[in-house]
């Protein structure tokens, strides 16, 4: 059982698509659950799991993180959140991360590059 300290089933239910905390992977859980804390603000999910159809549906590959369960786009509208977020994720260790003007994407799969920001 996928179990976290900050994040509840409520939240993934939210996400677009719906998903399920039970859809993600442990580990990524336990460093989001590491980033909430070292951060000092609540980190709301935009989206998290997305199976292979909904990213085909959506013009994608399917091969994106989120089908794998340790990715997640965070909501980011001001500097100052984006700055607590971002300073947060790289002393946790994460290696993908991409920036967008609402929100920022992180994952910590081991089948794409590494040590990589973009932006959308």
């Amino acid at each position: 059982m996928i179990t976290s300290k900050y994040f509840s089933e409520k939240e993934f239910n939210r996400c677009t698509p719906s998903c399920s905390l039970q859809d993600m992977n442990q580990d990524f859980m336990n460093k989001l659950d590491k980033l909430r804390e070292l951060s000092g603000i609540p980190l709301v999910i935009n989206s998290a799991f997305r199976s292979v159809q909904y990213e085909k549906t959506k013009g994608r590959n399917g091969t994106s993180a989120h089908v794998s369960g340790v990715a997640i786009d965070i909501r980011c509208n001001d500097s100052q959140n984006r700055f607590k977020v971002l300073e947060g994720a790289l002393k946790l260790g994460f290696r993908r991360i991409g920036v967008a003007n609402s929100f920022i994407h992180l994952d910590i799969s081991k089948k794409h590059a590494q040590n990589v920001v973009w932006t959308y």
